[in-house]
């Protein structure tokens, strides 16, 4: 009886989780639920994941967020500020 009660507790702890994590994001980003801003967001995260960037895309980020996603330490911190700059427009 106790394994029964402990995996319902574990898949309402995930789903808790779950809804949390989409809730915090979308909190973050409002922009998430736009359709043109997550296109910009798969746009610059799909064109830089082979290591080249096409100068269109570099032209179309702003100067100061381009500065910032370059200065960057880390990849996760550069998907980061990638999601502030076309979320938060």
């Amino acid at each position: 009886m106790g394994r029964k009660k402990s995996r319902i507790n574990t898949l309402f702890n995930v789903l808790f989780f779950l809804a949390g994590l989409s809730l915090g994001i979308t909190l973050i980003w409002p922009g998430l639920l736009n359709n043109e801003q997550r296109k910009c967001f798969l746009k610059i995260i799909e064109d830089g994941s082979d290591g080249k960037v096409t100068i269109g895309t570099i032209l179309s980020i702003e100067p100061n967020s381009l500065v910032k996603i370059n200065n960057a330490k880390n990849p996760y911190s550069k998907v980061l500020l990638i999601g502030d700059y076309c979320f938060r427009k």
